[in-house]
C-alpha cells in the first residue's frame, strides 16, 4: 500500500500500524476493528460460560446417572436444559452476526462512505482490496465460529443422549456442534458480502441477509439426511415394532409385504392381533433410523457441501468485483 494512504491514517491516531500488521491488511484492520473486536469478546464470553455450564452438567450428570433412569430424566428437566436451550439460540444467531455484522456491511460501507474511491486511487488494485478485506473479515467468522461451536459441543456430549430428549439431527444440535457452525458462519457472510457488493447499500443488504438465514433454516433442512443412508432393522409383526438402539434417532417406520413391498406404518396401526396384521398380507415391521455413529460423517458431509458453497460465493463475489465498479 502507498504511503500516502497509510501515513494520513498514522498522523490521524497518533499510532504507528503495529508490528504484525502492515498495509492493506492494517488498513481493513483498523476500519473494521470495532467489530471485529466485539465478535472476538463475544465468543470468548460464550466461551467461558458453555464451558462453565458443561462443568455443572458434569456435576449433575454422574450422580443422576447412577441413580437409574428416572432420576437422569428428573435433573435433566430442571433449569440445566433450560440453559441448554439458550445455548443452542445463542448459537443459532452465529451465522446470523456473521451474515448481517461482518458480511453486509463490508463492501456496501466503503461504497456509501466512498472509502473504495480514496484506496483504490493509490497503489492498492481493487482485486487485492476486496481479497484482503473477505479474508480477514472471513478469518474472524471462522476463528469465532470454531470456537463457540468447540465449546458447545463439549457441553453437550456427555448428555447427547437427554438434551433435547436425544434427537441430534434436530437442527438446534446438528446445525450447533461439530464442523457445521463453522460453514454455516462461512455461508451466512459471503451472502452478506456479496449482497452489500451487488446493492452497494448496507441497510437493504443486512435486510436481505437476514431474510436469507430464515429462508436457509427452511429449505436446508432436507440435507442433513440427504446424503446417508439409514440403517434398518425389521421385526416379524409378533415381535411388533423394532426397538431403537440407543443414541439413534428415528427416520421412518414401515409395515413390510411378504413379497418386500413398503406400505405405511397405519397399514397394520388398527390390528389387535399378529394374525388380523397377516391376514392383510403385512408380514413384518421395518424401522429405519440414523445411528449416533453416523452423525460425525453426516455433519462432515454437510459442512463440506456448505463450505463449497461459500467458497463459491466468496470466488464470485471477488471475481465480479474486480471488473465492475464498486
Amino acid at each position: 500500500m502507498s504511503t500516502a494512504v497509510r501515513e494520513p491514517l498514522a498522523a490521524q491516531t497518533g499510532k504507528q500500524p503495529p508490528r504484525i500488521l502492515r498495509g492493506v491488511p492494517w488498513l481493513v484492520w483498523r476500519q473494521h476493528r470495532t467489530a471485529f473486536v466485539a465478535c472476538l469478546l463475544l465468543t470468548a464470553a460464550g466461551c467461558v460460560h458453555m464451558l462453565w455450564q458443561r462443568h455443572v452438567t458434569l456435576g449433575w450428570l454422574g450422580p443422576a446417572r447412577t441413580h437409574g433412569p428416572l432420576k437422569l430424566v428428573e435433573a435433566s428437566g430442571q433449569p440445566y436444559a433450560e440453559a441448554f436451550r439458550n445455548g443452542t439460540w445463542l448459537m443459532s444467531l452465529v451465522p446470523v452476526v456473521a451474515g448481517v455484522l461482518l458480511g453486509a456491511p463490508l463492501i456496501s460501507g466503503d461504497r456509501e462512505r466512498g472509502t473504495v474511491q480514496l484506496v483504490t486511487t493509490q497503489s492498492v488494485t481493487r482485486g487485492r482490496w476486496l481479497a484482503v478485506k473477505l479474508g480477514t473479515a472471513a478469518l474472524i467468522a471462522v476463528v469465532c465460529a470454531a470456537a463457540l461451536s468447540a465449546a458447545f459441543t463439549s457441553w453437550w456430549e456427555p448428555a447427547h443422549d437427554l438434551f433435547n430428549a436425544g434427537d441430534w439431527s434436530a437442527g438446534d444440535i446438528f446445525d450447533n456442534t461439530g464442523p457445521v457452525p463453522v460453514a454455516l458462519a462461512l455461508l451466512h457472510f459471503a451472502v452478506g458480502a456479496a449482497l452489500g457488493m451487488l446493492l452497494r447499500r448496507t441497510v437493504p443488504a443486512m435486510v436481505l441477509t437476514f431474510g436469507f438465514s430464515f429462508a436457509w433454516e427452511v429449505l436446508a433442512g432436507p440435507l442433513r439426511r440427504a446424503f446417508t443412508e439409514p440403517r434398518v432393522l425389521v421385526n416379524p409383526v409378533e415381535e411388533g415394532q423394532p426397538g431403537l438402539p440407543a443414541g439413534a434417532v428415528r427416520f421412518d417406520n414401515w409395515t413390510v409385504d411378504a413379497h418386500g413391498g413398503l406400505h405405511g406404518f397405519g397399514e397394520c396401526f388398527n390390528a389387535r392381533t399378529p394374525a388380523e396384521c397377516r391376514a392383510k398380507g403385512i408380514v413384518a415391521e421395518r424401522l429405519e433410523y440414523f445411528g449416533y455413529d453416523q452423525m460425525p460423517g453426516m455433519q462432515w458431509t454437510y459442512a463440506a457441501l456448505v463450505l463449497a458453497a461459500a467458497l463459491a460465493i466468496l470466488a464470485l463475489t471477488l471475481w465480479w468485483g474486480r471488473r465492475r465498479p464498486l
